[in-house]
């Protein structure tokens, strides 16, 4: 879930099912009019029923940040890394047009928060984030050197022995690209 915006609650909602051997409610939802909570139906015995480590940053929103709350609160695996990004508010979009003559309209639209979600502890993610099991930070030298001590942490969790260079080639951190401005 490492840099995970986030994602559409359905999705969600199927995911998480795809973890447990139950139906698990993710969160209730408070807005200005009833809300039904939110839940997970399970896969059955199809759900995934082996050793679970869900590995996080400050980047990780919404969904991704929600999935890993359950997680936790459920106690159905672990959560390493660093504390969430705590951007989980549910919101719709509003899409409107203005037709300013017969040939030209514009279209325009908003985000507008509809609803907080409140996990099973009774506490929200909001400006707060999911704050892990284990914290872990690669260091900046980790980073420029290619080496991802947290992902090495979660394969000794599961009982494979890795090196943080060995990790890092998994997914190799890329940096950004930097524009330089056009020069005439």
């Amino acid at each position: 879930m490492r840099g995970n915006p986030g994602g559409i609650v359905d999705s969600l909602e199927n995911f998480l099912g795809g973890f447990f051997d139950h139906d698990v409610k993710i969160d209730d939802r408070k807005g200005r009019k009833e809300l039904k909570p939110e839940i997970a139906k399970t896969r059955g015995r199809k759900a995934f029923s082996g050793k679970l480590i869900v590995l996080v940053d400050s980047k990780s929103m919404s969904a991704a940040e929600i999935f890993a709350r359950v997680i936790q609160l459920e106690k159905r695996g672990a959560v390493l890394g660093d504390r969430t990004a705590g951007a989980v508010m549910e919101s719709k979009r509003f899409v409107h047009a203005v037709e300013l003559d017969r040939t030209n309209v514009t279209q325009y639209g908003a985000m507008v928060t509809v609803a907080d979600l409140i996990m099973a502890d009774g506490k929200t993610l909001e400006n707060v984030g999911v704050t892990p099991d284990e914290r872990i930070l690669p260091t900046p030298a980790d980073m420029a050197a290619g080496r991802d001590p947290v992902l090495a942490r979660a394969a000794a969790l599961a009982g494979v022995k890795m090196t943080p260079e060995e990790a890092g080639k998994i997914f190799p951190f890329e940096w950004p690209k930097e524009r330089m401005p056009e020069m005439d």
